[in-house]
């Protein structure tokens, strides 16, 4: 999604991958914990860690050069269906796996307040 709509404008694609920094971040977290607790070592936890970057830089390569010289119809199709599969997922997974838990509250404003981050993100930055 990223390097399509970096295909479709330069400031589109710098909006996506920030929106997803906020995500990454405390994924990243947990990850290197669960690693942590597990007693690997400090060199492999960040060899690891660097890995992770190597789809996302594949991913942005290839819908960049995939979609790149494509009518715009089908740039903004792409993006389209992308962005509601992610939507997909975030209704019928996070949603009702966040008001399981005790913290239902907190983890809806959780939820809320990244919507909100993003947007504005994508105001101050588009």
């Amino acid at each position: 999604m990223i390097g399509t709509g970096s295909l479709v404008d330069p400031t589109l694609g710098l909006v996506l991958a920030l929106g997803q920094v906020p995500a990454d971040i405390p994924e990243g977290f947990a990850t290197i914990a669960t690693f942590r607790a597990q007693d690997v070592t400090r060199q492999l936890r960040l060899i690891i860690s660097a890995s992770f970057a190597i789809p996302i830089f594949l991913g942005v390569t290839l819908g960049f050069w995939a979609v790149r010289g494509q009518p715009p119809i089908v740039q903004l199709g792409l993006l389209a269906f992308t962005a509601g599969i992610l939507l997909t997922v975030v209704v019928e997974e996070i949603v009702p796996e966040a008001h399981e838990a005790d913290e239902g509250r907190f983890a809806a404003l959780a939820f809320v307040g990244g919507f909100a981050l993003f947007g504005f993100i994508a105001v101050y930055l588009g």
